[in-house]
Order: C-alpha cells, then structure tokens, then sequence
C-alpha cells in the first residue's frame, strides 16, 4: 500500500516522473533490498554511517552486514533481523529507486519523514505501512467501529492486493447519509448480517477490476465488464461469508446485480471506502441495515 502512496508523494516533489513510478511498480518478486538500504530506512545506522562504510568496501567482494559487524555498528541478530526485511516490499521498492539512480541514501528518510508528517501519520502508522501490516493500515484508512465491517473491509482489501493489484492504496473512507452512484455492480448479504455491497465509479474506472479479476479484457465498461465486478463482489463476500462461519455467524448472498447507471441511495449507515487500483479510482460503499 505504501509503494503508491509514498510514490505518488515523490512525483508530487518532482523526485519522480509518473512514467518511472508506473515502470517500478509491482516491485520484482526475485528482488531483494540491500542490507544497507534496510538498515536505513529502518533508523539502526544512519544514512552518513552506511555511505562511509559502503566508501570503504569493495562491495563485490565483501559483503554490507559483515563489515558492519566487524566494524561494531552492527551485531549479529541486528543483522539476522535486517535479513528478514530483504523481501519487504517497501524496502525492495526503494532499492529500487536507488539502484536507478532516483534517490541514494542520504535522501531516502528525508522523504519519508516528509511524507510522514504531509500524511500526518503517527510512527506506529508510518511503520505498520512499511511493514505491510495490513490489519494495522486498515485502522488508518478504515476506522470502522464494527467488528464484523472491520473484518468485511479487511478481507475486501486483502481480495483486492491478492487478485486485483498488490500495489493497491486507499483513501481515507467516510460515512454519508446519501450518495449518487455511478456504474455498479453489488449484492446484498443477508442472514446474521444485512448489508449491501457496492463496488461504483464513473467513466472507465471499474476497469479496475473488471480487466484483472479474470482473463477477459474490456475497452470500455459495459454490462459484461460490470457483471465481472459483480462476480468480483460474491468472491470477497464469499469469503466474508467463510470467515464469519468460524465464529458461527450465518450469511448468504442473493445474486449479485449491476447496472449502468446509478441509483441515488439514501440510509442513515453508508460507509464509502475509496480504493486506487491498476490507475483506476473506484469506491467500495457498505449499506448497512439494522
């Protein structure tokens, strides 16, 4: 979740181009972020200590994290712990900025403690994204006080990384009273739990989902594209629909639904959830019912 926001905050300052941001992103899964680059970011040796240690090495022949052992900044379980974030995909997504030359590592925490306070995230926040902590993000984009919608927007987000794009980010979600939608598909959940679930968006942006769910590809959106986003819908609450069962809660589902155009839908308990995706902007909007 972090690699767009924090790389849409670096094309904000000009560090980046759109082009090159879209180019880096999903990071490789074969790609591991450097020792020194971890242990940056993650504040146990400062930028200046790494590059003087990094000046002094011939880093084809001797490895980062021994030379920092024998030269004290580093213990072993320091470096054991540092290895476990090789594969992170925040560490991997800046080693890679680095290794094309966008940032080095003297700029790497000044940007991210800007973007920390622009965000106006705390540093528990700040290291739940970066430690892909879903659970934990959640509570800073969702902060939904039901148990059982928390559990609903964490498996929709989950389905969303796991299928749709793992690079996918979120606005902070709100509540309305009444709200237009545009282009939809949803499907009522009923039994234990009575909600609705909208996935709506204007123009081509539910191309989101409908052109990554399965193999089929649209130029545009239309009723098949949007029966796809409704299919899209029953697989996450299908899932819900698992969950709950371990803790002997009972949901079905009717037929999920679409439609090219809107209703206008009026309820003392919507929660929109706005979600980017794949380029695409999109809301997820949860209708509860008593």
């Amino acid at each position: 979740m972090i690699n767009r926001l924090f790389g849409n905050y670096l094309v904000d300052k000009k560090v980046l181009t759109q082009t090159q941001l879209d180019d880096l992103l999903p990071v490789q899964k074969d790609f591991k972020a450097e020792v020194e680059t971890i242990a940056v970011i993650n504040k146990v040796l400062t930028a200046a200590v790494a590059q003087e240690l990094l000046g002094r090495i011939d880093k084809n022949t001797e490895h980062f994290g021994e030379a920092a052992i024998e030269a004290a900044y580093l213990t072993d379980e320091k470096l054991d712990e540092i290895l476990t974030y090789q594969t992170n995909a925040f560490m991997k997504f800046v080693q890679s900025m680095i290794d094309n030359h966008f940032l080095d590592l003297g700029q790497i925490n000044h940007f991210l403690d800007e973007f920390q306070r622009m965000g106006g995230y705390t540093d528990a926040q700040i290291s739940a994204l970066i430690h892909d902590d879903v659970e934990e993000c959640m509570h800073i984009f969702v902060p939904l006080k039901s148990p059982r919608l928390k559990e609903f927007a964490l498996t929709l987000i989950q389905t969303i990384r796991r299928l749709i794009d793992c690079d996918a980010y979120l606005d902070k979600s709100f509540t309305a009273r009444s709200l237009q939608l545009d282009k939809h598909a949803c499907q009522m959940v009923v039994g234990d739990m009575h909600m609705k679930v909208y996935i709506s968006a204007p123009d081509n942006d539910l191309l989101a989902i409908a052109n990554y769910f399965t193999g089929d590809t649209y130029e545009s959106v239309n009723e098949d594209a949007l029966d796809n986003v409704g299919e899209f819908i029953n697989c996450v609450n299908g899932l819900f629909a698992t969950n709950l069962s371990y803790d002997d809660v009972t949901i079905d589902m009717n037929s999920p639904e679409f439609s090219m155009v809107g209703p206008f839908i009026s309820n003392e308990k919507l929660y929109v959830i706005p979600i980017h995706a794949n380029g695409y902007s999109f809301k997820a909007v949860l209708e509860v019912y008593e």
